[in-house]
């Protein structure tokens, strides 16, 4: 398990002329890794039927986390830390393999939910979309804590580069916020009572 150094430790480590510290390297590729899983999360969320109503805010938030992506990668570039592209390969192979193991959990879920409630066939694209929803949320939230991190580590650096990365941790909470909307809206028939 990755060990994260502090702030003050990462900040005082990083030069902007040589190569960073490899705790800071290794840090900031695993959230080039996250990034890049969570758009590919939420491409296959846009693309699911169960979530056709919510397309639109999931390309949109999709838009907005491959900006973050490239102000990481600015940043990283400025902080002497290199692309470790098997990082980034290997975390998407992962998350894309890890796909099989919660459609093999889910299956029983949905067929109880189609085989209780038969006369109500979206019931079962309901659960879905709301299991892909949650999801992308649990790595939205994850954006959101390595967000702000990375806010206090160039906090004190006035340079035109680092505001789009002081921006991110707001950025990457109206992401989540927008997502849980989503979450909220899908999960409408689910709460009403029939």
């Amino acid at each position: 398990m990755l060990q994260i150094p502090s702030v003050a430790l990462l900040a005082g480590r990083r030069s902007a002329q040589g190569p960073a510290d490899p705790a800071l390297r290794a840090y900031l590729n695993e959230q080039l890794a996250a990034v890049t899983g969570v758009a590919e999360q939420l491409r296959r969320a846009a693309a699911s039927d169960a979530l056709i109503a919510e397309r639109t805010t999931l390309l949109r938030v999709r838009r907005d986390v491959a900006a973050d992506r490239a102000a990481l990668r600015t940043a990283m570039r400025r902080l002497g830390a290199s692309t470790d592209w098997a990082v980034v390969g290997f975390s998407w192979l992962s998350a894309y393999a890890g796909r099989l193991s919660p459609l093999l959990q889910r299956v029983p879920a949905v067929d109880r939910v189609a085989s209780v409630i038969p006369t109500h066939p979206t019931r079962e694209s309901v659960v879905e979309g709301l299991l892909a929803l949650e999801d992308v949320l649990g790595s939205l939230h994850r954006r959101a804590v390595a967000a702000r991190l990375l806010g206090e580590l160039v906090a004190d650096d006035r340079a035109d580069w680092t505001h789009p990365v002081r921006g991110l941790a707001d950025r990457a909470q109206a992401q989540l916020d927008e997502v849980e909307a989503a979450h909220r809206r899908c999960a409408a028939p689910l709460l009403r009572r029939t």
